[in-house]
C-alpha cells in the first residue's frame, strides 16, 4: 500500500498566501464603495444596503467578508469600523489612506499571467512609457501621499530631526523631493524660526503651495519647482532632508550627493530616508513587494544599504551615521552626513 507523503513544515503559510488577493480585493472594494464612511456607528446590513442603493443579501455577505478582514467589528448583528478603517479608509480624514490604495493597486495587482509573460519574455516598456510620465500621475500621487506623511512618517522623521544638536540653530532646510511638504511642514513645526524650501516638478509644487496655506506657512516656506538631478538645488541651506526620493539618482548618487553636499553651509547637515536592499536584493520584504511591478518592467531603482552613506563619505561629509527605521510600512533606512564647520575645511 503506498503511504502518505511525511510532511516536514505545515501548509498553514501557503495557504494563507492564496487567500491574501481576497483581503486586498475586498478592502479596495470598500474603498471604491465607500462603505466606511458609512460605519462609523453601528449599522444593520440591511440599512446599510437601503442608505445605498445595494442588495441587501450580498452587502452582509460582503460585511462578515470585512470583518474576518479585521476591517469591519459585527456585534449583535450590527457593523461598524475597526480603529484602522476608522483611521484610515474614511474619506475627508486627513489621514485618509484610500485614495493612494486606488491609484497604486493597478500598479500592484500584477496579474500572474503579467508576471509569467514577464518572466519568460522580458520587460515590455522602460521607465519612461506610462502613467509615471505623466504630470497629472504625479499631482495625484503627491495629494495621496500627503496623507501617507502625516500618518506618522512625518511626525517621526521630524521628531528625529528635532533631536539633533544643531536643530535649534538651523535657519534654513531644503525638502528635496518633499512632494506635498508634509515632512518639511512637520519640521518647522518643531522650530520657531527656520525657513524651508520644498523642491519637486514644477506640477507638484502647486499642490505643495496648497499643503503650504493649509498649515499656515506661506510666510517660512517657499518652492522651487524643477528637475534636481539635471539642474540646480538652490544653496545656502542648513539642513537638507531626502525622503523617500533619491530612488531617482541611484544611478548618479555620488553626483547627486556632492551637489547637496556643496549646497549645505559649512556645518551643514543632510538626512536621507529611504529603502536599504539587503540579503542580496531580497529584503525587507516590504520594498521587494512593492517594487515588484517596476522591476518585472524592466525599471529596478531599489537602493542597496550603503549606497547612500557611501556616496555621503565619497563627497567629503565628516560624518555619517546610519540607522534602521521601522515606520508603519516597513523598515527603512536613515542615513545622516554631517558637514565640516568652516574651521575645519
Amino acid at each position: 500500500m503506498k503511504n502518505l507523503p511525511e510532511i516536514q513544515v505545515p501548509l498553514t503559510r501557503i495557504y494563507e498566501m492564496s487567500l491574501a488577493s481576497v483581503q486586498t480585493n475586498a478592502m479596495v472594494a470598500g474603498v471604491e464603495l465607500a462603505v466606511f464612511d458609512r460605519l462609523g456607528k453601528p449599522v444593520r446590513a440591511e440599512e446599510l444596503a437601503e442608505t445605498c442603493g445595494f442588495d441587501a443579501g450580498t452587502t452582509a455577505e460582503y460585511l462578515n467578508v470585512l470583518t474576518a478582514c479585521g476591517l469591519v467589528i459585527k456585534k449583535d448583528g450590527c457593523y461598524r469600523n475597526s480603529p484602522e478603517a476608522e483611521q484610515y479608509l474614511v474619506t475627508g480624514r486627513p489621514t485618509y489612506y484610500g485614495d493612494l490604495i486606488l491609484l497604486e493597486y493597478e500598479r500592484l495587482a500584477m496579474s500572474p499571467k503579467t508576471i509569467a509573460e514577464r518572466v519568460k519574455n522580458g520587460p515590455v516598456f522602460q521607465k519612461d512609457d506610462g502613467n509615471m510620465s505623466s504630470e497629472e500621475f504625479w499631482i495625484q500621487y503627491a495629494r495621496s501621499m500627503a496623507n501617507w506623511e502625516r500618518a506618522g512618517t512625518a511626525q517621526m522623521l521630524a521628531d528625529t530631526i528635532a533631536s539633533l544638536p544643531e536643530f535649534s540653530s538651523m535657519r534654513k532646510m531644503l525638502d528635496l523631493g518633499g512632494g506635498p511638504g508634509l515632512m518639511g511642514i512637520a519640521v518647522l513645526a518643531r522650530h520657531p524660526s527656520m525657513e524651508a524650501v520644498v523642491f519637486d516638478q514644477p506640477a507638484v509644487v502647486n499642490v505643495t503651495e496648497e499643503f503650504i496655506a493649509e498649515y499656515g506657512l506661506s510666510d517660512r516656506m517657499t518652492t522651487i519647482g524643477g528637475d534636481y538631478l539635471n539642474g540646480p538645488i538652490g544653496g545656502g541651506y542648513d539642513l537638507v532632508l531626502a525622503s523617500c526620493t533619491l530612488n531617482f539618482a541611484r544611478d548618479c548618487m555620488d553626483k547627486m550627493v556632492k551637489k547637496i553636499y556643496d549646497a549645505l553651509n559649512p556645518g551643514g547637515v543632510f538626512v536621507s530616508l529611504h529603502d536599504g536592499m539587503c540579503d542580496e536584493g531580497t529584503a525587507p520584504a516590504v520594498h521587494v513587494l512593492n517594487m515588484m511591478s517596476s522591476a518585472l518592467s524592466g525599471y529596478n531603482c531599489s537602493l542597496r544599504k550603503g549606497l547612500i552613506a557611501n556616496a555621503m563619505l565619497n563627497a567629503g561629509f565628516r560624518s555619517v551615521r546610519s540607522q534602521p527605521v521601522r515606520l508603519d510600512v516597513g523598515l527603512f533606512d536613515m542615513d545622516i552626513a554631517r558637514k565640516a564647520p568652516r574651521t575645519e575645511d
